[in-house]
């Protein structure tokens, strides 16, 4: 039996719609039940498919706990802790990056407000301040000199900064990438939705405090390279930097023509993948000034409409096959692939 949980606008609309059109048997299941585990065994379930997101507290709170216990309880899940454990967690990500050789900007991570004061005081500028969690670049700042970066290290060893944004951060940027996706209306439809989420998370999430992260502004990358992992294929495309800003993520503007993309950074990022375990993995890479690839960062999902208009993957051997393909149909078909023997059907894949 393969269970799904539910998240509105997120991969299990397309997951569910992709199990009823092959016929596939499903349980629609809510991870954050009390008595999920026990309802989980008593189903039969063998595979659980989960997509989480950053607006949801209950995420931080307790979903990488909930998923291990699932994993221990001898069901497969999607994702695995080998994909997840580090999800929306940059301090994580400096750790394994290092543990695994991973190449990626020099990162420095302080529990001392003291120890980070000394480390600045003689640092060269500008560095980079990110939180820990936090996506479309809202939580990451350019620090350009000492008397900046201090400003920060008395907010995290001080009152500390909310991990998510105010709904109107950044919106005009969000909803220029609205207008060009023709689907502002149904954003503003959303909005109260949208808002409420926002104040919820602000309200029980604590603020990100007593850390302070700091990494190597690496210049001269007008762009940076999204590749998303999913077993032996994946997209590939850039992501252009905003105006005067030297943040790709959240920007809204894509290249997504697959001659332009440098296979150094679709290389990486299998290689990567492959050493942390990873079922899938939305890679962000940029260059050195050595031109050598870097990894910023990742994470086990990413938003899909970018990934499906990218019109097609790289497979590992570096072949490019034309094509859309939603990633959450390409993630079923791994799983439902993987799992086979479990479901005890046959595999059928979408024309």
């Amino acid at each position: 039996m393969l269970a799904i949980h539910i998240y509105e606008n997120g991969y299990s609309d397309r997951w569910v719609r992709y199990c009823e059109k092959n016929d596939i048997p499903y349980q629609p299941v809510n991870i954050f039940d009390s008595d999920i585990i026990v309802r989980l065994k008593e189903q039969g379930v063998t595979l659980l498919m989960c997509n989480l997101s950053l607006t949801d507290h209950r995420n931080a709170l307790i979903s990488r706990e909930i998923l291990m216990s699932v994993e221990k309880a001898g069901i497969r899940v999607f994702p695995d802790h080998d994909s997840y454990w580090h999800h929306d967690d940059k301090v994580a990500q400096k750790y394994m990056f290092e543990a695994l050789d991973i190449p990626h900007p020099r990162s420095r991570v302080f529990y001392s407000g003291k120890e980070a004061r000394q480390w600045l005081s003689a640092a060269s500028y500008p560095l980079v301040f990110k939180l820990r969690g936090g996506a479309g670049s809202s939580n990451v700042v350019l620090l350009k000199n000492y008397a900046h970066a201090k400003k920060y290290v008395r907010r995290m060893f001080g009152k500390g900064i909310k991990p998510s944004p105010s709904v109107l951060n950044d919106y005009r940027t969000r909803l220029r990438v609205h207008s060009k996706r023709k689907d502002t209306v149904a954003t503003l439809k959303r909005l109260p939705g949208t808002i409420l989420n926002i104040m919820t998370v602000n309200a029980r999430k604590p603020r990100e405090k007593g850390y302070f992260l700091v990494q190597e502004f690496i210049p001269g990358n007008p762009f940076d390279t999204r590749v998303f992992v999913i077993g032996e294929r994946a997209y590939a495309f850039k992501r252009i930097a905003r105006n005067n800003d030297f943040r790709s993520s959240g920007s809204g503007e894509f290249d997504f023509d697959p001659n332009n993309v440098d296979q150094r950074a679709i290389i990486l990022a299998f290689e990567t993948a492959r050493k942390i375990g990873a079922q899938s993995l939305a890679c962000d890479v940029v260059f050195d000034s050595k031109d050598r690839p870097l990894m910023l960062e990742v994470c086990y999902q990413q938003t899909a409409w970018p990934a499906h208009k990218s019109g097609g993957y790289f497979d590992s051997s570096l072949r490019y096959h034309p094509g859309a393909i939603w990633p959450e149909d390409m993630i079923m078909e791994q799983m439902m692939e993987m799992h086979r023997e479990l479901l005890q059907e046959p595999v059928r894949h979408e024309g």
